[in-house]
């Protein structure tokens, strides 16, 4: 059944101190809570997750981490990188407001970049039922909202305050990122998927470029072209796609 996008974030339940947003969605479903559009938000996680088994942590109060729980049967289970394609999209569109679009870039799968500097993350989960049915997805975004000075291990990271020089409040860059969620979720609904994969791939980072990667214990160098509707990565003169976690990129 189609479900109204624009209910994305409602409600939006705001914790000052939380281990993962992502967990406090999972909680919801669990209790039987769950409502689609339900919105989790703190400027302070604690416990976060990234891609690859990664930590996610921002600066308390200085960051965002929100997670959106999304009711998937209008989806199948072979759709879940269309899901993953529309929410970056809607992610991008909602950030570059503040940074301006020139710059911003999609970095496969679901990172979000600015020139070659990390601005934030998106972290999909997918619930499935015990019949092996996909009710459930959990998108948790991180993004850097107004953090000055980064931890000089972090290998790339940049904030919204040092692209733009202005403080934003960073519940207010949440409601409007599910705002901009909403409208793309919608268009994946609409069976509008080919275009928002041109669309995506028009904000390939490192698109036609010379890229150096590790897949296994090779290391080699190799020209990005695009990605597929599978969510593969393609490569120029290689012999087969990439999936998510076969690839790493070498900065």
């Amino acid at each position: 059944m189609p479900h109204p996008f624009a209910n994305i974030g409602e409600p939006f339940i705001h914790f000052s101190q939380v281990g993962s947003t992502n967990d406090e969605a999972r909680k919801a479903i669990q209790n039987g809570l769950a409502t689609h559009g339900m919105a989790f938000f703190s400027t302070n996680q604690v416990a976060g997750r990234g891609q690859r088994g990664r930590s996610w942590q921002g600066e308390p109060g200085a960051s965002l981490a929100l997670s959106v729980l999304i009711k998937t049967d209008f989806l199948t289970v072979l759709q879940q990188f269309e899901l993953s394609m529309a929410v970056a999209l809607g992610v991008w569109e909602g950030v570059a407001v503040s940074t301006g679009s020139e710059s911003l870039r999609i970095k496969w799968p679901n990172d979000l970049y600015w020139k070659d500097q990390k601005l934030g993350g998106i972290l999909i989960e997918s619930v499935l039922n015990t019949a092996g049915q996909w009710p459930w997805a959990i998108v948790g975004i991180g993004i850097n909202i107004n953090q000055k000075i980064f931890d000089p291990a972090l290998p790339n990271p940049i904030s919204l305050f040092q692209i733009s020089g202005q403080e934003q409040d960073p519940a207010a860059v949440a409601k409007r990122l599910c705002v901009t969620i909403g409208t793309y979720l919608e268009q994946l609904q609409e069976q509008k998927g080919t275009a928002l994969l041109a669309a995506y791939n028009r904000l390939l980072y490192k698109k036609e470029q010379i890229v150096r990667f590790k897949s296994g214990d090779r290391l080699f160098s190799a020209l990005v072209k695009e990605v597929s509707q599978q969510g593969l990565l393609c490569l120029e003169n290689e012999p087969h796609q990439y999936t998510t976690g076969s690839i790493e990129w070498i900065q």
